[in-house]
């Protein structure tokens, strides 16, 4: 049974704060502490508060992964509207829009997505951005290249998804890349250069299915371009079947 958001806030937004607090204050009242000992018992209350809310960011951020991997837009939505808010601060707001874009993209509404990414603050270049940036781009160049967007999206990926794949070479990051370059090339109307690109990926069992679907959904569009219909409507089925509630057609 799901609890009600008001619960699931207060729980851990409130209750355990509060309780750390009172733990510290009664620790205080009846050991009798005294200079350096209530000192380090401040220092030791601050830390687990600090922890904690620390723990709770890196769930929203891990359930934010599993709804984006696995194709579940509607949920990736809700909990980063549910924890956009909560924050009282712009601090932090930047991932939640990101996350905002991911789940409008999936939804097959790339103008929200468009607005979403706008409104997270994202400076290509930037320092105080850049562990944001990747996601970002990658969230541009799929709305841009759903919107038709071709010269925008490949700005998109030279300027910020490409430099990526140098500066932290990695799997992850190269896969995001892959599927970036192949969106932007399928928008430029190199429909087999983008099918080279993403057809390895798809028995990558390392993919959640919802990143399969995507790929599927190229690869269909893809063979659509080439004539190919038998084989366009098979990619589509399959995306489709691996993430029922993502519009990851075009």
């Amino acid at each position: 049974m799901k609890l009600p958001g008001w619960v699931r806030y207060y729980g851990d937004a409130v209750a355990v704060p509060a309780a750390l607090v009172l733990i510290y204050v009664t620790f205080s009242l009846t050991s009798n502490a005294q200079g350096i000992a209530q000192v380090l018992a401040a220092m030791f209350m601050f830390v687990a508060l600090a922890m904690w809310l620390g723990f709770r960011r890196l769930r929203v951020h891990a359930a934010a992964a599993r709804y984006a991997g696995i194709g579940e837009p509607e949920p990736l939505l809700a909990l980063a509207d549910e924890e956009l808010a909560r924050r009282w601060l712009s601090t932090g707001t930047m991932s939640l829009q990101i996350y905002r874009a991911m789940a409008f993209n999936q939804l097959g509404r790339p103008t929200d997505a468009l607005a979403a990414l706008k409104a997270a603050g994202v400076t290509p270049g930037k320092r105080k951005s850049r562990s944001w940036q990747l996601l970002w781009g990658a969230a541009d160049v799929e709305a841009r290249t759903r919107l038709g967007d071709a010269a925008g999206a490949r700005a998109t990926y030279e300027q910020v998804v490409k430099p990526f794949t140098l500066l932290l070479p990695g799997r992850g990051i190269e896969l995001i890349a892959t599927e970036c370059e192949a969106r932007v090339r399928l928008a430029e109307g190199d429909a087999a250069g983008a099918k080279a690109l993403v057809g390895p990926g798809l028995k990558d069992i390392r993919l959640g299915p919802g990143a399969r679907a995507q790929l599927y959904a190229i690869v269909g569009a893809c063979e659509a371009k080439l004539g190919d219909a038998d084989a366009a409507a098979a990619a589509n089925a399959k995306a489709h079947e691996l993430a029922p509630h993502c519009a990851v057609l075009s």
